[in-house]
């Protein structure tokens, strides 16, 4: 609360009362941008950070005020984040680190305590330097595979990427802020994806080759205070134009059993579980949470699958109708979360947050389970719409977007 007081008051956004900061202050009596910046600091400061709450005046200024109900509370700050293994990362690492600096950091001044990081790079790390820690990499535990066998040795999407990365190793991982409250207890990685292969047929257009290795990393994060522990699982499910053609065949199943092993993997197979542990599952879904027809996902199955020779193939053996092929591809698109959902978890936030993917469509989700409340939630744009002429961001590092989230952990 000082360093949001301080900040505001410095550039003129607060209106100071004769006695000294104590813990109710008003924003207000600024222009209207600045107004909508102090307000929305506060607001991140009262959601996200316990031992505030927020209300408003009758002249509609934001009221900070203590919190009476929250002493027993744990506050995690985290952060998803998919770095696209470097593919879009600036020439300029110094315009990059300023800007990442920026994403670590909240509307209310506070930093991240963990990063999700989906299709890092194994040896390559941006964020110690920003104060973070690799606690736990898939590629240094043996569950990773290179950037070439990742997209199938697709030239143009090889092409697309400077070829020093192609030998590389493509991970998720998990850091921690090397001052947070929270400390990494225990980690590990698991295979969550299947042996099998992708077969085309003799008059086929889709690429072929055994399934595309997928990880859950995890960390188990304990507070210097007690409490209940966060076990964050960090993963990247099976999806995409290329795995996304063989969904009437050998992946049919695929998506749904993914989440399903990193459930099992919480309730069965986590080290020394507690009833009071909260799972946190953060990742790349490769789809949105509901499929709507004429909506994005429908554009994407009209555009890219619906034209594969390979899936009027497939929809034939399985005998499906023109209008059937469809309803199986979005009950494939949405499976994870529908498995999810049976199984218990909820999703942190909806499409109510805003689009993730360069190409408008919220595919970053976070799913929990315990004892745990959703304080705050945003996006921190890090790249730009592929269609549309207005730009979110000057300084491109990825085809995705942040999400930033603020969780209350209580016993």
């Amino acid at each position: 609360l000082k360093s949001v007081a301080a900040s505001a008051r410095a550039s003129g956004l607060m209106r100071a009362h004769r006695a000294p900061l104590g813990p109710r202050r008003r924003c207000g009596g600024a222009l209207p941008a600045a107004r909508r910046m102090c307000s929305r600091a506060l607001s991140w400061l009262a959601k996200g950070c316990g031992g505030y709450a927020a209300s408003r005046d009758d002249e509609n200024d934001i009221i900070v005020k203590p919190s009476t109900n929250c002493s027993q509370d744990k506050h995690l700050l985290l952060m998803s984040l998919n770095l696209q293994y470097f593919a879009s990362y600036p020439a300029d690492r110094a315009k990059a680190r300023e800007k990442l600096e920026e994403a670590i950091r909240l509307p209310d001044s506070r930093l991240v305590d963990a990063i999700c990081v989906q299709e890092g790079l194994q040896g390559e790390d941006v964020l110690s330097e920003l104060g973070f820690d690799l606690v736990v990499c898939a590629g240094d535990m043996g569950v990773a595979q290179k950037v070439r066998d990742m997209v199938y040795h697709h030239e143009a999407t090889l092409k697309a990427c400077d070829a020093r990365l192609h030998e590389r190793f493509l991970c998720n991982q998990i850091f921690v802020r090397r001052s947070s409250s929270w400390t990494a207890v225990d980690k590990g990685v698991e295979q969550v994806s299947s042996g099998t292969s992708l077969r085309s047929g003799p008059d086929d257009d889709r690429i072929e080759g055994k399934l595309a290795v997928r990880s859950m990393v995890w960390a188990k994060l304990e507070h210097q205070d007690g409490g209940p522990a966060a076990v964050i699982m960090c993963t990247h499910i099976t999806g995409g134009r290329f795995e996304d053609q063989y969904f009437a065949q050998a992946l049919r199943q695929e998506r749904r059993l993914q989440p399903e092993s990193i459930v099992k993997f919480f309730n069965e197979r986590r080290p020394q579980p507690s009833p009071s542990d909260v799972g946190i599952i953060v990742g790349d879904f490769n789809a949105l949470a509901e499929y709507d027809l004429g909506g994005a996902m429908s554009g994407y199955f009209k555009s890219s699958i619906a034209n594969s020779k390979g899936v009027t193939h497939d929809a034939k053996g399985n005998g499906w109708s023109t209008d059937e092929v469809e309803k199986h591809f979005a009950e494939y698109m949405v499976s994870p979360f529908t498995a999810l959902i049976d199984l218990g978890w909820t999703f942190a936030y909806g499409k109510e947050l805003g689009v993730t993917s360069g190409f408008g469509h919220l595919i970053d989700h976070v799913a929990l389970r315990g004892n745990v409340k959703v304080r705050a939630a945003d996006i921190f744009y890090l790249t730009n719409q592929k269609f549309g002429k207005d730009k979110d961001t000057d300084i491109v590092i990825t085809d995705h977007n942040a999400v930033r989230l603020a969780l209350e952990l209580s016993p």
